[in-house]
Protein backbone atom coordinates (compact mmCIF):
# COMPACT_ATOMS: atom_id res chain seq x y z
CA UNK A 1 0.00 0.00 0.00
CA UNK A 2 3.00 2.55 0.99
CA UNK A 3 4.36 1.82 -2.10
CA UNK A 4 1.97 2.44 -4.26
CA UNK A 5 1.25 5.78 -2.54
CA UNK A 6 4.69 6.78 -2.93
CA UNK A 7 4.80 5.47 -6.79
CA UNK A 8 1.82 7.65 -7.40
CA UNK A 9 2.99 10.65 -5.83
CA UNK A 10 5.81 10.89 -7.39
CA UNK A 11 4.17 10.19 -10.65
CA UNK A 12 1.68 12.90 -10.24
CA UNK A 13 4.38 15.75 -8.52
CA UNK A 14 6.41 15.38 -11.82
CA UNK A 15 3.55 16.23 -13.88
CA UNK A 16 4.44 19.71 -14.90
CA UNK A 17 5.63 19.89 -18.97
CA UNK A 18 7.14 23.25 -19.85
CA UNK A 19 5.02 24.55 -22.69
CA UNK A 20 6.43 26.42 -25.84
CA UNK A 21 8.01 29.82 -25.99
CA UNK A 22 7.51 30.73 -29.26
CA UNK A 23 7.07 34.37 -31.06
CA UNK A 24 5.38 34.83 -34.61
CA UNK A 25 6.42 37.88 -36.54
CA UNK A 26 3.87 38.56 -39.73
CA UNK A 27 5.17 41.01 -42.20
CA UNK A 28 3.12 43.09 -44.64
CA UNK A 29 3.69 45.11 -47.16
CA UNK A 30 1.83 48.74 -47.64
CA UNK A 31 -1.21 47.46 -48.78
CA UNK A 32 -1.75 45.11 -45.65
CA UNK A 33 -0.95 42.05 -47.72
CA UNK A 34 1.51 39.34 -46.47
CA UNK A 35 5.10 39.23 -47.64
CA UNK A 36 6.32 35.58 -48.00
CA UNK A 37 10.39 35.28 -48.20
CA UNK A 38 11.22 37.77 -46.17
CA UNK A 39 13.99 37.93 -44.02
CA UNK A 40 13.21 38.59 -40.71
CA UNK A 41 15.65 38.91 -37.80
CA UNK A 42 15.29 38.93 -33.74
CA UNK A 43 17.28 40.56 -31.11
CA UNK A 44 18.25 42.25 -27.71
CA UNK A 45 19.41 45.81 -28.11
CA UNK A 46 19.64 47.62 -24.50
CA UNK A 47 20.66 50.88 -26.61
CA UNK A 48 23.56 51.29 -24.49
CA UNK A 49 26.20 49.60 -26.93
CA UNK A 50 27.06 46.82 -24.48
CA UNK A 51 27.82 43.37 -25.32
CA UNK A 52 24.38 42.38 -26.72
CA UNK A 53 22.46 38.99 -25.73
CA UNK A 54 24.04 37.08 -28.97
CA UNK A 55 21.83 33.43 -27.49
CA UNK A 56 18.82 35.54 -28.53
CA UNK A 57 19.13 36.82 -31.71
CA UNK A 58 17.31 34.50 -34.51
CA UNK A 59 16.89 34.95 -38.07
CA UNK A 60 14.07 33.41 -40.47
CA UNK A 61 12.20 33.62 -43.62
CA UNK A 62 8.63 34.39 -43.88
CA UNK A 63 6.29 31.51 -45.32
CA UNK A 64 3.74 32.71 -48.29
CA UNK A 65 1.08 33.46 -45.11
CA UNK A 66 3.93 36.36 -44.24
CA UNK A 67 4.62 34.54 -41.05
CA UNK A 68 8.50 33.54 -39.56
CA UNK A 69 8.62 31.14 -36.69
CA UNK A 70 10.51 31.62 -33.27
CA UNK A 71 11.38 28.93 -31.10
CA UNK A 72 12.95 29.75 -27.55
CA UNK A 73 12.26 26.81 -25.84
CA UNK A 74 15.85 26.22 -25.44
CA UNK A 75 16.75 29.60 -23.91
CA UNK A 76 13.57 29.66 -21.10
CA UNK A 77 13.74 28.26 -18.09
CA UNK A 78 10.88 26.92 -15.65
CA UNK A 79 10.34 29.42 -12.95
CA UNK A 80 11.96 32.79 -14.67
CA UNK A 81 9.67 35.52 -14.45
CA UNK A 82 9.16 37.04 -17.58
CA UNK A 83 11.45 36.12 -20.95
CA UNK A 84 13.09 39.22 -23.28
CA UNK A 85 11.76 42.29 -25.31
CA UNK A 86 12.77 41.91 -28.68
CA UNK A 87 13.66 44.48 -32.15
CA UNK A 88 12.42 43.35 -35.10
CA UNK A 89 14.16 43.56 -38.40
CA UNK A 90 13.34 43.03 -41.82
CA UNK A 91 15.06 42.74 -45.37
CA UNK A 92 18.04 45.01 -43.50
CA UNK A 93 15.25 47.86 -42.29
CA UNK A 94 16.48 48.19 -38.49
CA UNK A 95 14.04 48.29 -35.78
CA UNK A 96 11.00 48.32 -38.06
CA UNK A 97 9.16 47.07 -34.59
CA UNK A 98 9.28 45.38 -31.34
CA UNK A 99 7.95 41.94 -30.05
CA UNK A 100 7.39 41.28 -26.29
CA UNK A 101 7.95 37.29 -25.52
CA UNK A 102 6.43 36.08 -22.85
CA UNK A 103 7.15 32.54 -21.37
CA UNK A 104 5.29 29.28 -22.21
CA UNK A 105 3.21 31.42 -24.79
CA UNK A 106 3.15 32.30 -28.52
CA UNK A 107 3.46 36.01 -28.72
CA UNK A 108 2.75 37.46 -32.08
CA UNK A 109 3.75 40.75 -33.58
CA UNK A 110 2.67 42.42 -36.97
CA UNK A 111 4.96 45.00 -38.75
CA UNK A 112 4.38 46.94 -41.95
CA UNK A 113 7.37 47.50 -44.60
Amino acid sequence: MLLCFTAITFTFSSCYRKKDTIAKVTVLDSAGLPVGGASVKLYYDDGLGTTPRENLEQENSTDASGIATFNYNDLFKSGQAGFAILDIDVNGQVKVGIIRVEQEETSEESVAI
